[in-house]
């Protein structure tokens, strides 16, 4: 007789080999490095490839699409799902999109505040030429500019950690459906020019991190808020 497994699940996820507490990060270091330096290589082909396939209607879609990703409204998607299924009394889903909500929001604080260091003017920024410009430049403080807060990619990472959540707690072919929408997301910031390759490749990383880190670190706890049985 054939024995019967226990599906993957947020109370039962796969067990995985473990790995020494310090080659984790490490991992992590390792694979933004390679990443940030492979979209480096190719950010100029994209901004190339991406001007010279501009289409009016496609470039309106990404507009809303990039509008819609945002974190203001993903937070608002998350609290209207919030409280239906609280109502249904899903506690494991409300564990999962208080999650959700975590990550995106670490993701989101932590590209934002890198931003806001690096200084690094946007594709659509023909006021100056592409470049770092830090926090200061011809002595004017940068930290309120829009046009160069380039790198990562906030959108990016935000959504890949809210939707990178369903892929960590349920470790199923259908839960790595919703990295796509995170990827349009991320594709709608490459389309309006308002992000180079290697912003969002970046930003990919990031969020995929606080999706992991996440679910790892603060779901035990926000179990025993809503007493998850």
């Amino acid at each position: 007789m054939e024995s019967h497994r226990a599906q993957p699940s947020p109370q039962n996820p796969p067990r995985a080999a473990a790995l020494p507490a310090w080659l984790d990060p490490l991992i992590w270091v390792v694979v933004l490095i390679v990443v940030a330096c492979l979209g480096f290589f190719f950010d100029q082909t994209v901004v190339g490839a991406i001007a010279g396939h501009q289409i009016r209607w496609l470039e309106q879609v990404a507009a809303v699409i990039s509008k819609l990703g945002d974190w203001p409204e993903l937070m608002g998607y998350a609290a209207v799902a919030l409280i239906g299924v609280g109502f249904a009394r899903k506690r494991t889903l409300v564990k999962v999109i208080l999650c959700m909500m975590i990550a995106g929001t670490l993701a989101g604080a932590v590209t934002n505040s890198v931003r806001l260091l690096s200084g690094r003017a946007r594709p659509n920024n023909h006021e100056v030429p592409p470049g770092w410009y830090g926090l200061r430049y011809d002595g004017q403080w940068l930290l309120g500019k829009y046009k160069f807060h380039s790198f990562p990619s906030g959108h990016t990472a935000t959504a890949f950690a809210f939707f990178g959540v369903i892929c960590v707690a349920y470790r199923r072919r259908w839960a790595w459906s919703f990295l796509v929408v995170a990827g349009v997301i991320g594709w709608s910031r490459l389309y309006i020019n308002a992000h180079f390759f290697s912003d969002v490749l970046v930003g990919v990383v990031v969020g995929l991190f606080f999706a992991q880190l996440t679910w790892e670190r603060a779901a035990p706890p926000v179990a025993r808020l809503v007493k998850e049985k």
